[in-house]
């Protein structure tokens, strides 16, 4: 919900302040958007922690991560803002941008039903799509917030200790990639239907 609103937000304020082309104005407005979605980096980064089997004995909840994670001081919290960021701006940009020309190569909407059917799967391909090219950024980012105290390591110097780990194959950097893949056709085909349903509302 914050992604689509601070677009639409981002994209008017640009607009109306700047005389550049509309696809750079919006293409901007979702840069930034996804940039500012980042400020919600330590709910991600407790996700992650929760999820990593070499804590369980560390905590059994979301408030028990929080209160262990502020020993360490508010950096703490947005350890992998990086991979975030590389992947929330860039993705932003193409899901906005390519809605408009997937959805036009879809069989004409005659109908309510039709419009809502072609809004889930234009959201659907382009989530799984989206969430497939960077699921690399993503295995980086869920390393860097596996880890509580040390050293920040930088994304570059992650990514070239899992490449080694993983025989410097790029195939093995997408393992698990098709369970992500599942889920978005689901998640983001409803999110983007239920967006247009709105958007139709207001």
């Amino acid at each position: 919900s914050l992604m689509f609103f601070l677009y639409e937000d981002f994209s008017s304020l640009l607009h109306s302040h700047t005389s550049a082309p509309e696809l750079l104005t919006r293409s901007m407005a979702a840069v930034l958007a996804g940039t500012t979605e980042a400020v919600l980096t330590p709910f991600e980064r407790v996700q992650t922690l929760l999820q990593d089997y070499k804590h369980h004995d560390k905590f059994t909840n979301t408030y028990q991560a929080f209160k262990v994670l502020k020993v360490y001081g508010m950096r703490e919290y947005y350890r992998g803002l990086v991979p975030i960021l590389l992947r929330n701006g860039p993705s932003n940009a193409l899901f906005f941008g390519l809605r408009g020309p997937i959805k036009q190569c879809l069989p004409e909407a005659t109908s309510y039903s039709t419009h809502l059917v072609n809004d889930f799967i234009c959201g659907g391909l382009l989530g799984a799509m989206l969430g497939f090219l960077f699921f690399p950024v993503n295995v980086v980012k869920t390393r860097m917030q596996a880890q509580i105290g040390g050293e920040f390591q930088s994304f570059s110097k992650v990514f070239v200790k899992i490449w080694l780990e993983r025989d410097r194959k790029l195939n093995h950097l997408f393992r698990g990639a098709h369970l992500n893949y599942h889920r978005s056709v689901l998640s983001w085909g409803i999110i983007n239907a239920t967006y247009e349903f709105l958007l139709k509302l207001l």
